[in-house]
């Protein structure tokens, strides 16, 4: 008897670990950055030239950000690692590479074609999350100020 009971409370500590381990999942580092984002304007900080946006998102996970180009401009699409620095007071996009697939292609983001995402390096871009309320988005780099809205 004492043996049938101690069996039993094996296997159940056994299936409540193997639930937790299932259970587990990776939250966003900030739910109020990460997700789905409409690029509405940004303004080039040198100039003070502001460019509004034609369909413009930015996807931003704890892992990985897509910048794509929704609207028909010929933008291109690409990715980059994400990061946060600064007790997750600034934002960190990496290493832009070309969208290909499901995936990058493995070829380098232009330049060129990030600047029409407000952003000007395709190795390393901080943008210091000036206001973020969960649908509006402030972020501003050392390039641009973007405004954003949730999607």
């Amino acid at each position: 008897m004492l043996k049938t009971k101690n069996i039993s409370i094996s296997i159940y500590v056994l299936l409540f670990l193997c639930l937790q381990l299932i259970s587990c999942e990776k939250a966003p580092i900030r739910s109020d950055v990460e997700g789905f984002w409409r690029l509405e304007r940004y303004t080039v900080l040198s100039t003070d030239e502001t460019i509004e946006c034609n369909r413009l998102y930015y996807s931003i996970t704890r892992l990985v950000t897509e910048v794509s180009d929704k609207g028909g401009n010929g933008f291109g699409a690409y990715i980059a690692r994400t990061g946060y620095e600064d007790n997750e007071n600034i934002l960190v996009f990496s290493d832009f590479k070309v969208r290909g697939g499901t995936a990058d292609n493995g070829e380098d983001a232009p330049v060129e074609g990030l600047r029409n995402y407000g952003i000007n390096s395709r190795e390393e871009t901080k943008f210091r999350i000036i206001d973020c309320n969960g649908k509006t988005m402030t972020l501003e780099s050392d390039y641009a100020r973007l405004e954003l809205r949730k999607f």
